[in-house]
């Protein structure tokens, strides 16, 4: 039967994500809600809510109590639960747009932000996905991540961020946002003149000609007080990475190899997909809806990345992996369908692709692919 009540109960906001875990130890499951933005205004931060379990179905928001750093946190786009220090209470772990792997630890049933503290800091990326594994067998909970990758216009470092101004600049009741990114010593808006003049009319005067256009800055184009009063978002880390729990309360950031880093990364899973008994990395991707000037992200036709168990990975050729999937990814979802392991590619506006694996007959074909399409 479905439940009358909405979630998350209180809030207006575009929710993205949805983590479940008993976090407060009662015996019921309780909810993560993340949102991404907040309606037409896309940029200014958006919240994260934790709904408590009563044991008969029925959440109540005890974020202000439980969690109130959640609140105004960002534009979260992943959720997962996670014990990073094997003390058998459910943390919490988020990324998202502009934000940085940011992790909460649970201490008695309150969620406290220790990001920082936990090796994280300046790894604020264009986050779209978080999975967590014991990717080497520690007996630690690691965390991968997918970012918006190197095969991109947009450039990011810890000394050149790419960076989003976001504010009303005309004073008419609508929020624009400025992207912005460095070439050589300075930072330059990405917009194009004409969408510039089209979303701020009062600049087409001092803009007539994209002649004065050219080399101007942020500060050239808006004033001091305009610039005051917008929120500025930084992003300094675009590669897919795993962070690597090391077992002392923090995590090592390991890039993921060059091949997952031709696309944004939106879907993850893990398995033993080659049948030699370590955990392997299965990747998908792309985005098709970006402006002509930055160019589609399609570089991705799905990535298999074999284990070592030690936290390194090696790209397969899809050859060898059997993986070639066309078009966006934005989730893999592993199943098992009467007895046999499948692996669902879920896409944006295309009908789902499904791969059968082969880990288990591997050791006696080993020349055939890690899996195969079924659909």
């Amino acid at each position: 039967m479905r439940s009358a009540q909405s979630l998350p109960s209180v809030t207006g906001g575009n929710s993205s994500c949805v983590a479940v875990a008993d976090y407060d130890g009662d015996g019921d499951l309780d909810l993560f809600v993340g949102e991404r933005s907040k309606p037409l205004a896309y940029g200014l931060p958006a919240n994260g809510y934790l709904l408590q379990n009563n044991g008969k179905g029925v959440f109540t928001d005890v974020t202000e109590m439980a969690a109130p750093s959640l609140l105004n946190i960002g534009m979260i786009t992943s959720a997962a639960w996670i014990d990073y220090d094997n003390d058998k209470k459910p943390d919490l772990v988020l990324a998202g747009e502009y934000m940085p792997i940011t992790l909460f630890h649970n201490d008695e049933g309150k969620l406290k932000e220790i990001s920082n503290k936990a090796g994280l800091a300046n790894t604020n990326g264009w986050w779209n996905k978080i999975l967590i594994a014991d990717i080497n067998n520690d007996g630690f909970d690691d965390i991968i991540a997918g970012n918006h990758g190197l095969n991109s216009r947009f450039k990011a470092s810890a000394d050149k961020p790419v960076s989003m101004y976001v504010n009303d600049f005309d004073e008419n009741g609508t929020i624009e946002q400025i992207v912005c990114q460095f070439n050589g010593d300075k930072s330059y808006p990405m917009i194009l003149r004409h969408d510039l003049v089209a979303i701020l009319p009062f600049l087409k005067g001092k803009y007539l000609e994209y002649d004065r256009y050219k080399e101007q800055t942020i500060d050239d184009i808006f004033s001091k007080e305009q610039l005051k009063n917008a929120k500025k978002l930084e992003a300094n880390l675009f590669e897919s990475s795993v962070f690597v729990n090391n077992k002392n309360g923090g995590f090592n950031r390991q890039a993921l190899p060059l091949e997952a880093q031709f696309s944004p990364i939106y879907g993850i899973t893990w398995q033993d997909y080659d049948g030699d008994g370590k955990k392997d990395l299965l990747l998908g991707g792309n985005f098709y809806e970006s402006k002509p000037e930055v160019g589609s992200y399609d570089a991705s036709y799905g990535l298999l990345l074999k284990g070592d168990d030690n936290g390194s990975f090696t790209s397969l050729s899809s050859m060898s992996s059997g993986i070639l999937v066309k078009g966006a990814v934005r989730d893999i979802i592993p199943i098992k369908h009467n007895g046999t392991e499948r692996i669902i590619f879920i896409l944006n506006n295309a009908s789902p692709v499904i791969f059968q694996s082969n880990s288990k007959i591997k050791k006696a074909a080993p020349k055939r692919a890690a899996v195969k399409r079924v659909y």
